[in-house]
């Protein structure tokens, strides 16, 4: 970490609530959602030209039995002070997308399957329910809502009836991927007007809905897509039993226009006008971006700046990172490095503790 990171990450624990320990919360978004479906499917999408190089659709796809099984080895290997291994809040995507009924409707309607149902069409899959189950109780795997889709499937809907070549070969293949960097649709929680809003809260109350209908219980906790969220949407959140609001030091808020937002400040602790209360993530794990960082002794110094100020070390980490169903390699340099991470983390503060999201409340001062 070069000096101007280090003084914005000491800037963004500077404020806000403290907690009483040293404490390790490591937040992975994106399990149980699409991405590319097959390494057959990332094959076409090179053969018709796309940009797949500086995408993360080159590499992420829903993970695999042997993906789950390899992670949870190494999150049981390392454990805190309190004798509990490291565990991921895995803020988790509750549908994709029905391509079959969708494309019967020619693209008029939008129609959803639960994640769970997408497993079952995967070929390595099958099991991945009952394995989040096993780790949840195992304490390594802590399921969070992240929203019904990863997906602004209007935006999608009206880009696949207006015929766009590349996105109706991408759908063929049974992913969202736009074949274009210029647009995206993975900002499920942006607006072109208001009245999006309604719907919006529509989709998070299903969302919440099939959530609790696995796990048997509510989360505590919520990431939107792409950190991108009207505030009028928190009254819904709250009002659906959410506490805790993921995301980093500013919130996208939507103005009608796709790449354009105003940005809200948010610290650790802050209470918002609806009632959530806001978790900032100040450490960053993200091996699979960037080939050439040094990211475990980039994270570690953040950790300590998070430290300083009394701070929970947030480790943001998506599920990119460790998943191996595209590219093995990816993985397991993703797994190597998670690794190296925790065993230098236990190393340099052998009191740390780990803990989900859901869990900050009990360890908050001056509350």
């Amino acid at each position: 970490m070069n000096l101007r990171d280090y003084l914005a990450a000491t800037k963004t624990n500077f404020k806000g609530m403290n907690v009483d320990r040293n404490i390790v919360v490591i937040e992975s978004d994106d399990w149980g959602a699409i991405r590319t479906h097959s390494k057959e499917a990332l094959k076409a999408f090179k053969n018709k030209g796309y940009n797949i190089a500086d995408s993360i659709y080159k590499i992420d796809a829903l993970a695999s039995q042997e993906d789950l099984e390899l992670l949870f080895e190494v999150l049981q290997k390392h454990k805190g002070a309190d004798g509990k291994p490291a565990k991921l809040t895995a803020n988790a995507i509750m549908a994709n997308p029905d391509f079959e009924k969708i494309k019967e409707s020619r693209y008029t309607n939008y129609y959803y399957e639960d994640f769970t149902e997408t497993f079952k069409r995967y070929p390595n899959h099958s099991k991945n329910l009952e394995i989040w189950k096993k780790a949840k109780e195992e304490g390594v795997f802590r399921p969070q809502f992240h929203g019904r889709e990863h997906l602004n499937y209007k935006r999608w809907l009206k880009v696949l009836k207006h015929e766009n070549e590349a996105a109706l070969f991408c759908f063929a293949w049974n992913t969202t991927y736009s074949g274009s960097g210029d647009y995206s649709f993975m900002e499920a929680y942006d607006w072109d007007t208001k009245e999006d809003l309604v719907t919006q809260k529509k989709v998070i109350q299903e969302g919440l809905k099939i959530f609790e209908r696995t796990f048997g219980e509510s989360s505590k906790s919520f990431i939107p897509p792409c950190y991108t969220l009207d505030p009028e949407l928190e009254t819904t959140l709250v009002s659906n039993k959410l506490e805790w609001l993921q995301g980093i030091k500013v919130q996208k808020v939507p103005t009608g226009k796709f790449g354009e937002y105003h940005y809200q400040k948010r610290k650790f602790g802050e209470v918002s006008q609806a009632g959530l209360r806001f978790n900032i993530r100040n450490c960053f794990f993200e091996p699979s971006m960037d080939l050439n960082k040094d990211v475990v002794n980039d994270c570690l110094l953040r950790i300590s700046s998070a430290f300083l100020w009394n701070k929970p070390a947030v480790i943001s980490s998506h599920r990119i990172n460790f998943v191996g169903y595209i590219d093995e390699k990816s993985r397991d340099r993703g797994l190597r490095l998670l690794d190296e991470l925790l065993r230098e983390i236990l190393k340099k503060w052998p009191d740390v503790q780990f803990i989900s999201t859901d869990e900050l409340d009990e360890y908050l001062v001056n509350k």
